[in-house]
């Protein structure tokens, strides 16, 4: 895996490239164009001036990028996934936080906290006018069970675990369960990625 970071701080850059290290990752601060593909790009949002980070996305679409941020909130992190990264959160990770969001953005999923990604979804469904009917998950692909078939499907239209437990007569800690299982079958994180790996699927 390729790295490239986009950082001014010699503390965080030191504590990136330790966790990149850890996981056999190749690091750079050049961005040469030719070695760009499948590449994924980290940027210190605290480091970095604005102008640096303005269409950054579209200027160099080849890299998969990260925004890191000392203070997080989700009216950054919101515009930030609006303008095309593919992943938020705090710039002084965990080890194994790096690592996992590393492995998600590099399969083509989206990194953010459970409340980012509450609203991002509300967003997302709002614009698709308030589901996504026309999705038809192939249950044979992910080898869904009936019950998680039902859960899904309401999933699909953005209804909560409370919700979706009165809808179908069970226990929220049921529903998760549920949910759990199918975000393990169809190798997503969240209800977003989810929905988003779903809807690609059905164009």
């Amino acid at each position: 895996m390729k790295l490239f970071f986009l950082v001014h701080n010699n503390e965080v850059e030191a504590r990136w490239c330790r966790f990149a290290e850890s996981v056999g990752a190749e690091v750079s601060k050049k961005l040469e164009l030719a070695e760009l593909t499948e590449a994924i790009g980290l940027v210190h949002i605290s480091s970095v001036a604005p102008a640096e980070i303005d269409g950054l996305c579209q200027r160099l679409p080849a890299l998969k990028w990260i925004a890191l941020s000392d203070v997080p909130n989700d009216r950054e992190g919101l515009s930030l996934l609006g303008q095309g990264f593919r992943g938020y959160l705090n710039a002084y990770p965990t080890a194994s936080v790096f690592a996992e969001v590393l492995a998600v953005v590099a399969r083509n999923d989206i990194w953010a906290g459970p409340a980012l990604t509450q609203k991002l979804l509300k967003q997302f469904l709002q614009q698709q006018g308030g589901g996504i009917d026309e999705v038809e998950p192939p249950q044979e692909n992910y080898q869904l069970t009936e019950r998680e078939s039902g859960v899904l499907d309401l999933l699909l239209v953005g209804c909560s675990n409370k919700e979706i437990a009165r809808e179908l007569n069970i226990t929220e800690r049921t529903v998760k369960s549920h949910v759990t299982s199918i975000l393990k079958k169809t190798e997503t994180k969240d209800r977003l990625t989810l929905i988003l790996k779903l809807n690609k699927q059905a164009v």
